[in-house]
């Protein structure tokens, strides 16, 4: 039976995810409606389709699934809590939203019947919460280590590869569709730390609410002749997300690094994202793929869509030591 979405937001991310749709012949979905902020704006699809009404989505009994890809975290919020309490299964993109209450989300896991997914709220194109509920769920992770953010990474290389001044190399990244309007999230480090939140949540069962305690530095805080010297030496300076669990105990941080040619970051450029995670039993393993851009990112709203419409969910449960102690 032909499940019905209803899709919110039509900016990079939701045009990405409908076009990986549009191509797409094993998933038997339609959209019947798309909600927006103004419609006025010009868009490639038919005026029809369109609302600026939420509740004609979430009410509407014949949508079986909420597809959220707004920039807006508050309106995120409803929209979400909204649709779970109808009984609508829900994917989402706002990394913002999930890392701001993920207290509350984990409990969503238990609390609704109806899947809530947000793969695409943390890596691009990199499945690494699946990898994480699946493949590592047997193991115990003691790091993950991680460049989280394409539009900083992207920056980053400009400068170092086309000696490129930082506003020039934003611009050229706003211009390709890898940052936003507004990059303060991106050259913050926020947007990494909102992404590490998640992953830290699915990784060690930790739910990280005290932004206080957390170490979190800006790329923007770097001299330009810092770049400089670090490529006459041979080296990178990067923005690194990390998190490690040591005696019971998680820590989180961003922060940019200068790391050598023997670390496994050292080749990620570009728009690209890596996640090496360290497990107990398979060691380190390093996820690459695109961290930004309308395809990458649409790519893994549809592995959700398929993996909710096989039944898929996260699950509310803290990660517990599963190794026997000697």
């Amino acid at each position: 039976m032909t499940k019905v979405l209803g899709l919110f937001g039509f900016g990079e991310v939701a045009r990405g995810f409908y076009q990986t749709l549009q191509t797409n012949s094993h998933l038997d979905v339609r959209i019947k409606s798309v909600c927006i902020k103004n419609r006025e704006k010009l868009r490639d699809l038919d005026p029809a389709v369109f609302t600026t009404e939420a509740s004609e989505l979430l009410n509407d009994p014949e949508i079986d699934i909420i597809v959220e890809l707004t920039d807006d975290a508050e309106a995120s919020y409803e929209i979400v809590k909204t649709a779970l309490t109808a009984g609508k299964g829900v994917i989402s993109a706002n990394k913002k939203m999930i890392a701001e209450h993920i207290d509350e989300v984990a409990t969503w896991h238990e609390q609704f019947e109806a899947p809530f997914l947000y793969e695409a709220a943390v890596a691009g194109s990199i499945p690494i919460l699946h990898n994480l509920e699946q493949f590592f769920k047997q193991q115990e992770i003691s790091s993950i280590r991680a460049i989280l953010n394409g539009s900083t990474n992207y920056i980053l290389s400009k400068m170092r590869e086309e000696g490129l001044s930082f506003e020039d190399a934003l611009q050229l990244a706003q211009d390709k569709g890898f940052a936003e309007s507004d990059p303060t999230l991106d050259i913050s480090g926020k947007d990494a730390l909102y992404k590490l939140i998640i992953l830290t949540y699915h990784a060690f069962g930790d739910i990280i609410t005290d932004l206080q305690q957390v170490r979190l530095e800006a790329i923007t805080n770097m001299e330009d002749h810092f770049y400089e010297m670090a490529k006459s030496q041979g080296l990178k300076i990067k923005s690194i997300a990390t998190a490690t669990r040591k005696n019971g105990k998680t820590s989180i941080k961003v922060q940019p690094e200068l790391i050598n040619s023997n670390d496994d970051l050292f080749e990620i450029e570009y728009e690209n994202n890596a996640i090496v995670i360290d497990a107990s039993y398979s060691g380190k393993q390093t996820f690459i793929g695109k961290g930004a851009g309308s395809l990458p990112t649409g790519s893994a709203v549809i592995n959700d869509l398929s993996l909710l419409l096989s039944g898929f969910k996260y699950k509310k449960h803290p990660r517990k030591s599963i190794l026997k102690s000697a």
